[in-house]
């Protein structure tokens, strides 16, 4: 609440530039009566030549999909038992797709690094391209860290269940006291509930497209090299010819992986994590790959989620992979068909994990932050 009322105070002092139209004027309220079950963050009167019209507005201060849709909902069920409010979302700042969000559901916007949207009968302002002038603070680990992680691709494997904090720490091999940090966040970021000092999964649409854009493919280390087959099909063929020992862990990833588990798009790179350079030796001797700047067809990956990557892994067609879950991750950003791969695999296989019985929750195909 505190940073709330910081951006309303930053919103009074600065509104004249932020909304620089000749003529118009604002004067904020009182906040409404703490007796409602809801009640919106402010209330302020506008006036422009002849028109005076009320605006109702909510402020946005976490990244969390599902708490911004949250605050768009409540906005519009506030509008429609009072017509004549103007909704409108503040923010430090709103990415070009929370923008959109805003638009397509008739809510207009506001941030502190100069984008706006406001229309009031012939009155029409967007001022939109401004860059994000508040870039996030380096904060201790989140929920989509490594070991944080390993929190929700556990209940995500069963959404109906409770979870207690101890049973879920022991079950993926944290401490209890970082899972009961990690379950307050995910708490306030609305994608779990309580229920009886339990856990239970509220909103996993949400938690992974916030997941989708906090992960970064590109932290995990690649090693390039070449084997001396026509196609990646040759090279898995080859891969099971060879008796990996269990000390050597390994797991197809990418397009690889999700091939092997629903195919979709064609691909001509095999991605293989494993966690150390003896893996790599091992499988260079017995694949006889060449280590290559260019051209590699065989491409290894140090995953930066080192702790998680692993997690729920699954044996398909007689190969190691990955997890759906890592793997759409791994896919949803990747450049060469990436987010065709990753969306048919959340058709085909993800959703089950996902989709809940609320009617708002349909499938993700293009998230955005």
């Amino acid at each position: 609440m505190k940073r709330e009322i910081e951006i309303i105070e930053q919103l009074k002092n600065n509104i004249e530039d932020l909304v620089p139209v000749r003529g118009l004027r604002f004067r904020f309220e009182l906040q409404p009566s703490r007796e409602q079950l809801w009640r919106p963050d402010f209330l302020a009167h506008a006036s422009f030549k002849n028109w005076q019209f009320r605006i109702v507005g909510e402020v946005v201060v976490q990244k969390s999909s599902s708490i911004f849709q949250d605050k768009i909902a409540h906005l519009k069920s506030y509008v429609g038992q009072n017509p004549n409010l103007v909704p409108i979302i503040i923010a430090e700042y709103l990415s070009p797709a929370r923008r959109k969000q805003c638009k397509n559901a008739g809510v207009y916007f506001l941030d502190m690094s100069g984008n706006v949207f406001l229309e009031y009968e012939s009155l029409y302002i967007e001022r939109v391209g401004f860059p994000n002038r508040f870039p996030e603070r380096r904060r201790g680990r989140g929920p989509f860290s490594d070991k944080a992680s390993l929190i929700l691709r556990a209940i995500f494997l069963n959404k109906e269940r409770l979870w207690g904090v101890r049973e879920l720490a022991e079950l993926v091999n944290l401490d209890p006291g970082f899972v009961s940090r990690m379950a307050r966040e995910l708490e306030k970021r609305n994608y779990v509930v309580r229920s009886n000092s339990k856990l239970k999964l509220r909103d996993p649409q949400s938690a992974l497209e916030d997941w989708v854009h906090e992960y970064d493919y590109k932290k995990n280390r690649e090693f390039g090299y070449f084997c001396l087959r026509e196609s990646p099909d040759e090279i898995l063929d080859k891969l099971r010819d060879v008796n990996i020992p269990e000390k050597i862990q390994y797991a197809l990833g990418l397009h690889a992986g999700a091939n092997l588990a629903s195919p979709y798009a064609v691909y001509k790179e095999v991605h293989i994590y494993v966690l150390n350079q003896d893996s790599i030796d091992f499988f260079v001797k017995r694949l006889k790959l060449k280590e290559v700047q260019q051209g590699a067809n065989v491409i290894f990956l140090f995953p930066y989620y080192k702790h998680s990557v692993f997690y729920d892994k699954q044996k398909i067609k007689g190969l190691w992979v990955v997890s759906d879950l890592q793997l759409y991750l791994d896919l949803y950003n990747y450049p060469i068909r990436g987010l065709e791969q990753a969306e048919h695999l959340y058709e085909k296989r993800l959703k089950k994990l996902i989709k809940t019985q609320e009617p708002s929750c349909q499938k993700i195909l293009k998230l955005g932050f």
